[in-house]
């Protein structure tokens, strides 16, 4: 193989580019911060791209290897901070009865993350056997009232 080999499929780089052979790779890598550069993805990268361009490992794990280290960047998870408006709404959804789901509905967000904001927040959700407990009361209050 040589710089020039190209892989099965293009790799798709973060800065709009698409590399098609080990040259292309090896120069996006050259192009990253030292920092970004000498982090163990991108060293491990550049070890398996030298051992394809020199016949020693396999293009496969090159491209492997660039892929890992490109999805070491991407965020995981966007973490967004709760608004006033937003733990106010909470407040009252809670206070008026509303369950979790219906909340992270409302908020735009996860119900588990919405639940750990109003736990945190000291405003709970009742345990969904509260609710059902209270359910049941209130519908044997009204088969009590009915003639």
């Amino acid at each position: 193989m040589s710089w020039d080999s190209e892989f099965a499929e293009p790799i798709h780089l973060p800065n709009n580019v698409a590399a098609t052979t080990l040259r292309h790779a090896i120069a996006y890598i050259g192009e990253l911060p030292d920092a970004e550069q000498n982090s163990r993805e991108w060293q491990n990268a550049r070890k398996h791209i030298l051992q394809a361009a020199d016949q020693v490992g396999s293009i496969w794990f090159a491209r492997i290897a660039i892929i890992q280290a490109i999805k070491r960047r991407m965020p995981r998870f966007r973490r967004r901070r709760w608004s006033p408006e937003e733990l106010r709404l909470l407040d009252k959804l809670v206070v008026d009865g509303a369950s979790p789901r219906t909340a992270a509905e409302a908020l735009n967000r996860s119900k588990e993350t919405v639940r750990t904001k109003a736990r945190r927040a000291g405003c709970p959700f009742p345990h969904r056997h509260e609710v059902k407990r209270q359910r049941l009361l209130k519908e044997e209050e009204s088969r009590a009232q009915m003639p």
